[in-house]
């Protein structure tokens, strides 16, 4: 029941998820237009797909090494919940108090303040009383906005587990082609057609983990699955990137190396990268003002990247451990209690 990181390049592609948000994020919290796409998908947003695609992969296969909603659970839980908890508790309490232009008495009897405190439930909001006003853009940290929807998957597939192996994956691959049509078809736009193409690579992910060896392409089809999407803009950009690129990430994060065995051992701070990124380039802007472009995504790279592996060696594997424990003692309690009852029986 122990989880262990596999040596392989999904943490490095993690890493480059976090890094294209950064990236994508630069654009409109400096006031630029034109930020990057990758087959008329904003880069930021491509890099939570990444985000969305990996996880669907690595936990479908999780789920059929060891079908026990409890257990599954309790592993997700600390592995979502304590960098997040820090982050929007020390944005609360610590940097909102030293960043805003109100005083320490109305920026703590405002509201706002207290209800920045739901991002810890998954339900966020993005600004606080007197902070940022002045950036371009005065959300605080709007990558939270992922996090809600990634573990309402997560419930989905132990939802979808617990019925027989062919049903489960019949019904991902229905619900993503009915949500594909439905972004298209009515259409849905906005957030929420940000949100559903993000739970289609989900769905789409977990179906990869469905696929024996065999039907795995070889290293030297990855660039052609990447490049091709790029031909193509639109309804059709987002099509092709479904159907390409998660094979490309799935084949690639599968792979093993020397310099992926060298990487896994720092950590992997791709979750706390993503949970800090935004914030901290807030904060550069607001004291620094409009850096140039590529000036301000090296110091962000740098700052989150730094962010991200401390939250790693002080919050995030000392939580995975505990959730792994915890997750272990359970299915040994679930086990026991079945035994308890076969014998009274």
């Amino acid at each position: 029941m122990t989880m262990r990181r596999e040596a392989n390049f999904f943490d490095l592609l993690r890493v480059v998820a976090a890094a294209a948000v950064v990236v994508g994020h630069a654009w409109p919290l400096l006031g630029i237009g034109g930020v990057p796409t990758y087959a008329g998908i904003s880069i930021h947003h491509l890099g939570v797909y990444v985000f969305f695609t990996i996880s669907g992969y690595l936990l479908a296969r999780s789920w059929s090494r060891a079908p026990q909603p409890l257990p599954f659970l309790t592993r997700r839980v600390f592995r979502i919940f304590p960098a997040l908890v820090v982050t929007v508790v020390l944005t609360t309490f610590a940097i909102g108090p030293v960043a805003t232009a109100m005083s320490a008495k109305d920026y703590w009897g405002n509201p706002q303040a207290w209800g920045y405190l739901q991002g810890v439930a998954l339900m966020p909001t993005y600004e606080l009383p007197g902070v940022f006003h002045s950036n371009p853009s005065p959300a605080v940290n709007g990558s939270l906005w992922s996090l809600g929807p990634e573990f309402c998957c997560y419930l989905a597939l132990v939802a979808l587990g617990l019925l027989t192996h062919r049903v489960s994956a019949v019904m991902r691959v229905g619900t993503a082609v009915g949500l594909a049509v439905a972004i298209f078809a009515v259409p849905i736009t906005g957030t929420l057609r940000t949100t559903l193409i993000a739970v289609v690579f989900f769905a789409i992910g977990s179906l990869m983990a469905e696929l024996p060896a065999k039907f795995r392409i070889p290293a030297w089809m990855i660039p052609i699955l990447v490049v091709v999407p790029l031909f193509f803009e639109s309804a059709i950009g987002v099509i092709a990137t479904w159907l390409l690129l998660p094979i490309a990430i799935v084949t690639l994060g599968g792979k093993r190396s020397r310099f992926a065995t060298w990487f896994h051992r720092g950590g992997d701070p791709s979750y706390g990268m993503y949970l800090w990124a935004f914030l901290v380039q807030q904060i550069i802007i607001g004291q620094f003002g409009v850096l140039p472009l590529w000036s301000n995504i090296v110091v962000v790279l740098a700052l989150s990247a730094a962010l991200g592996y401390l939250s790693w060696h002080l919050v995030e594997k000392h939580a995975i451990a505990t959730g792994a424990s915890l997750a272990k003692r359970v299915w040994q309690w679930q086990v026991s209690g079945r035994s308890s009852a076969v014998v009274r029986s």
